[in-house]
């Protein structure tokens, strides 16, 4: 059986992983950098960033405990050096261990010939492949909506925003979405001023509105601006000074504008219909990931159900499976958890209480605080909280997390609502004193 794969991100690069260990005969073609947008520009990059800027905040917190003053300053530089050291080290480690598990890398344009065969663009000239099983893995790209999108030259993104030559004064962000909110953390941490502005009337539309708020709060304290259900009509750029006007009449200035307005498929030139493959915004698939075309599979980001990194890579070893051995496994989006990279971090899993509601669910809700938790205090670390959703027989439903390592965290929760634990399962565990996790238990008493 011959298998090729586009793309090499968070779900290609698993899936050839995986395929391999049933000795397929696997090919992976990349028409940019090996380890896609996650690695590259998205989730390893960024953390990396937000991490410097989490401890440097952290630092500024303690600074009443040193006798003498200092005044620390970031440099920009040095931030670009360690994020790119951190990318190519990783990215050197993926290519060695492809090229130790001898799966073929093809560096190439990839398009559908036909339901069968791959036209390939290298720098040798054009190739056709044909495949028995085609799995299109080639994620997504920053969406720019109108007015945005005629600007598209003189404005940012996620993809591009670790580019800038220099730290900007002033940065408007686009978007209240995770992206949005983690780079107002990073960028308000290092003395940026940063607005955020959204056509929704509330920050992180998909999470629980306690957390939110919350976290909305925190987040003005430490000044960053929030202009929310507002709807953006035209930009004007004069120099270094560019303004965004709104439909109510206002405008704000600022010296960049990042847009986090979400992702749409990378579909570009895959010329899907040759391959019969039906799509609009994101490629359209079974609940197997199989596209229109039943010898053609869509994972991760470009099929648009669940745009996470860890997703994608969970998809990409069901899709292995099945053309391997024909196990057909259900991907559970309920329990898949979303973390966001914010300080404090937020994380959940499961059902919330707005979807609670939705459903008609007839919940209960058991909240703890990190102020009530000893280590929370010794580390000065009290913001936030945890809530528990359980259903009337007390079996773990869901749980939200905001404050302390809540990305840590919520893989216990993760577990309880995977294998439909109840409140009692939980309570019988041990847990470590004096630690973070102790505020499971703190909320399970209630």
């Amino acid at each position: 059986m011959k298998v090729v794969i586009i793309g090499s991100g968070p779900a290609g690069y698993p899936c050839a992983l995986k395929l391999k260990q049933h000795n397929i005969d696997v090919k992976i073609i990349e028409s940019w950098t090996f380890g896609g947008t996650c690695l590259n520009r998205g989730c390893i990059p960024s953390k990396a960033i937000l991490e410097i800027a989490h401890r440097y905040h952290s630092i500024e917190e303690i600074k009443d405990f040193f006798e003498d003053q200092f005044d620390l300053k970031l440099k920009w530089e040095k931030i670009k050096e360690h994020k790119t050291k951190v990318v190519e080290g990783l990215r050197s480690s993926l290519e060695k261990l492809f090229m130790m598990k001898r799966i073929d890398i093809i560096r190439g344009k990839a398009r559908l010939a036909s339901k069968k065969s791959v036209e390939i663009e290298t720098d040798k000239g054009k190739e056709i492949i044909e495949f028995d099983k085609l799995v299109i893995a080639t994620g997504t790209r920053p969406f720019y909506p109108q007015p945005f999108s005629s600007y598209r030259d003189y404005l940012t993104d996620s993809d591009k925003i670790f580019d800038l030559e220099n730290c900007p004064k002033s940065l408007l962000i686009i978007g209240a979405g995770v992206i949005g909110i983690e780079m107002a953390c990073f960028f308000n941490a290092i003395g940026t001023d940063v607005t955020v502005v959204d056509i929704m009337n509330d920050i992180l539309p998909f999470e629980d509105p306690q957390i939110t708020r919350s976290l909305k709060s925190i987040l003005e304290k430490r000044g960053v601006k929030f202009y929310l259900g507002k709807r953006a009509v035209d930009i004007k750029i004069n120099g270094d000074e560019k303004t965004v006007i709104f439909d109510d009449g206002m405008d704000l200035k600022c010296y960049e504008i990042m847009m986090a307005c979400g992702r749409v498929a990378e579909l570009k030139d895959l010329n899907l219909e040759a391959g019969e493959v039906k799509y609009s915004r994101f490629i359209e698939v079974d609940k197997n990931f199989k596209t229109s075309n039943p010898d053609i599979y869509a994972v991760g980001d470009v099929n648009g159900i669940s745009l996470l990194a860890h997703s994608a890579t969970r998809q990409g070893e069901i899709v292995a499976e099945n053309i391997a051995i024909g196990k057909e496994e259900d991907f559970d989006i309920n329990i898949v958890p979303s973390c966001i990279y914010s300080f404090p971090e937020v994380a959940s899993i499961g059902i919330n209480t707005k979807k609670a509601k939705e459903m008609g669910l007839n919940i209960k809700i058991k909240k703890a605080f990190f102020q009530v938790v000893g280590k929370a205090v010794a580390t000065k670390n009290t913001d936030g909280f945890i809530q528990i959703i359980t259903d009337e027989e007390e079996k773990i439903i869901g749980a939200q997390i905001i404050g302390g390592p809540a990305t840590e965290i919520i893989h216990i929760l993760a577990l309880a609502v995977k294998f439909k634990m109840k409140v009692k399962d939980l309570k019988s565990i041990i847990y470590a004193h004096p630690t973070m996790s102790e505020i499971i238990i703190e909320a399970l008493l209630k």
